[in-house]
C-alpha cells in the first residue's frame, strides 16, 4: 500500500482530504495510518516558532529597540521545525509496511523533504503519491481565521509558511502521481472521491480522470537500500531476530491460555502474524533451524538488516504454519 503525502498551504483543508483517505480505506478493510503534528502532539505555532523571528529580520523597521541579537538568533533557530519534520519521517519510515497506508498530513512545503519521503517508499518497495490542496492564499487566510484559536495557524507563522511553500511539479520524480484538489471549489467532492479512488486502487478509478496516474510500486536500489549484514554478524543477528518472533508467538499462545495465538504483534513495520492453530515450542525452534540455514546460505544478500530478518521469518512462518 502507498505512502500518501499531503501538501498545501497552511489551513487548505488537508486533514479534512487526509481524513476521508484514511476513513474510506478502513472502510474497505484496509490498514491505514494518519500521522500529523496532531498524532505526534506537537502544537504548530510552537515547531514552527522561528518564523517570527524571520519575518522580524525581514523587515528591520518591525524590530523592536528592547530585542537584543541574541534574543532574536534564538527565535530564528530553526531547530524545533527540523525535529518536528524529522519526526513525521521517522514515524512513517517505521509505519510502512506492503499492506499499510501510511497518511502523511503535513505542510510537506519542501521539495527536498519530499524527495526524501520518496526515497523511503522506495526503500519499502511500497507506492508512492502526492496529493496536492490548492487554494487561494485568501481563502486560506479566512479558513485559518475562522478556525479554533488553539488549532489556527498565528499569523506570522501563516505568512512564513505560505512564503516558504514549494507547488509540486509531475515532472519531477518525487511529485508523481500527483492529485490536486481545489477545496475551495464546486466541484471539490467529486475531486476528491476520484483522489480517493485512485490511491487506494480502487476497480472504480478506470473510469475516472486520476485512472493513468495510479502508482505503481517503486523498486529498491543500492542507493535507497541498507547494505546487507556483514557474514560476521549474520548468523548472530538472523538468530536473534527469529527468537525475538517466537517469543511473541510464545507470549501470546499464553496469553491464550495456550489456545491459538491469532493475531501477533510483532512490533512496527512488520505486519502481523496469523496463527489459527497452537504451535509447540519444538516445532517452532525447528522452524527457527530450518530459517536460518535458508537465510545464511540462500538469501544471504537479502538480510539487510535485524528487522528485515525479523520480518523474513514472520512470513516464512506465516507461509509454513498455513
Amino acid at each position: 500500500m502507498p505512502l500518501v503525502v499531503l501538501c498545501g498551504q497552511p489551513s487548505s483543508a488537508k486533514s479534512t482530504v487526509a481524513t476521508a483517505i484514511e476513513q474510506r480505506l478502513r472502510s474497505q478493510g484496509h490498514e491505514a495510518i494518519l500521522i500529523s503534528e496532531d498524532t505526534l502532539h506537537q502544537d504548530k505555532n510552537v515547531a514552527y516558532k522561528g518564523a517570527r523571528a524571520r519575518m522580524l529580520q525581514s523587515n528591520s523597521e518591525g524590530i523592536p529597540p528592547n530585542i537584543s541579537n541574541v534574543f532574536l538568533s534564538h527565535l530564528a533557530d530553526s531547530t524545533s521545525e527540523k525535529r518536528l519534520r524529522g519526526g513525521l519521517k521517522a514515524t512513517a519510515d517505521r509505519s510502512l509496511s506492503k499492506h499499510t497506508t501510511v497518511i502523511l498530513d503535513s505542510i510537506n512545503a519542501i521539495k527536498g523533504y519530499r524527495y526524501e519521503l520518496w526515497c523511503l517508499a522506495r526503500a519499502a518497495g511500497t507506492r508512492y503519491c502526492v496529493v496536492h490542496c490548492d487554494v487561494p492564499m485568501e481563502t486560506a487566510q479566512e479558513w485559518n481565521l475562522a478556525r479554533d484559536p488553539a488549532q489556527a495557524y498565528s499569523q506570522a507563522v501563516f505568512d512564513d509558511l505560505a512564503s516558504r511553500f514549494e507547488r509540486p511539479d509531475a515532472r519531477n520524480r518525487w511529485d508523481k502521481p500527483l492529485y490536486t484538489i481545489h477545496p475551495a471549489s464546486e466541484n471539490f467532492s467529486t475531486q476528491l472521491q476520484e483522489t480517493i479512488l485512485a490511491v487506494t486502487g480502487s476497480s472504480e478509478a478506470k473510469g475516472n480522470a486520476h485512472a493513468a496516474s495510479v502508482s505503481s510500486e517503486l523498486v529498491p536500489t543500492s542507493a535507497t537500500s541498507n547494505p546487507s549484514l556483514s557474514a560476521t554478524n549474520l548468523l548472530h543477528e538472523v538468530d536473534k531476530a527469529a527468537q525475538e518472533v517466537i517469543s511473541a508467538v510464545n507470549d501470546a499462545q499464553t496469553a491464550a491460555a495456550g489456545g491459538p495465538a491469532g493475531r501477533v504483534s510483532l512490533g512496527p513495520g512488520i505486519d502481523p502474524l496469523m496463527l489459527q492453530e497452537q504451535v509447540t515450542m519444538p516445532e517452532l525452534r525447528r522452524h527457527k533451524r530450518a530459517f536460518i540455514k535458508l537465510a545464511t546460505k540462500i538469501d544471504n544478500n537479502r538480510v539487510q538488516s535485524a528487522q528485515n530478518a525479523k520480518r523474513m521469518f514472520a512470513d516464512y512462518l506465516q507461509t509454513t504454519l498455513n
